[in-house]
């Protein structure tokens, strides 16, 4: 007997688990929910879109809902949210976010990948500041729309992880004065102590001024106020500190 299986989320693990099942089984109906735009995109390529080595956002988008109905016959629903799940009726309750409509699918088999957010904590001042994260193609293009607005802006990337290292690596190719604060010891926590060092010099090198063992208190206008009572400038803030995931499901 043929199942339908409805999946919450797309990008990586969604899509991937969509296309999975579809090679084990041609007749199953699979349906993916997408809350964003785009249902599958490159998240790696995401930073080098701000220096221009990606110079079109269409390049970071890997697949299409079109592209996943002709190909793998998988129909794939962007900008839908699924806002409630009743297990005893197998059914989930779907939000269309283009006209507010809700609407009732249900599921013989049912997979959850609503993956994860940006964490950005509530710190003092954080309305003083033009704050983005880098989640999505929506978040990159807002990011280089604002970026591009002044080429003399001074932009911190707070966070030395690796989203965070390629954010500033790429606003420094751009042009951009950058500043990365990590608030630990080192960048890159799974990288040895000693070997990071060379990094660091790199980093260094590069022109970024790198802001190590020194934590984000506070924001005022358009500038970072760090433990060490250091002050930053910063026109725009991108916050890579990490991610924690969407369980509001």
């Amino acid at each position: 007997m043929n199942k339908r299986i409805l999946i919450i989320g797309g990008v990586a693990g969604g899509a991937s688990a969509a296309a999975r099942l579809r090679r084990l089984n041609e007749q199953d109906t699979i349906i993916m929910f997408e809350r964003g735009e785009h249902v599958s995109f490159s998240n790696c390529s995401l930073p080098y879109y701000l220096s221009d080595t990606i110079n079109n956002a269409e390049r970071l988008i890997m697949m299409s809902p079109e592209k996943f109905k002709r190909q793998y016959n998988i129909e794939a629903r962007t900008n839908t949210e699924v806002v409630a799940i009743n297990r005893e009726e197998k059914t989930i309750t779907i939000k269309n976010l283009i006209d507010h409509s809700n609407y009732i699918e249900h599921y013989d088999i049912l997979i959850l990948s609503p993956g994860a957010k940006p964490i950005t904590p509530p710190i003092s001042g954080s309305e003083l500041v033009n704050i983005y994260t880098v989640r999505n193609v929506q978040d990159i293009i807002q990011l280089k729309t604002a970026i591009t607005k002044d080429l003399q802006q001074n932009i911190a990337v707070i966070g030395g992880g690796f989203i965070g290292i390629e954010v500033a690596e790429n606003l420094k190719e751009a042009g951009f004065n950058v500043s990365l604060i990590e608030a630990m010891p080192q960048i890159l926590r799974t990288v040895d102590y000693d070997l990071v060092q060379i990094l660091h010099k790199a980093i260094t090198d590069y022109g970024i001024d790198l802001i190590i063992n020194d934590k984000v208190i506070q924001f005022n206008k358009n500038q970072i106020q760090l433990s060490s009572g250091r002050v930053v400038n910063a026109d725009i803030v991108i916050m890579a500190i990490g991610v924690e995931p969407e369980v509001n499901l």
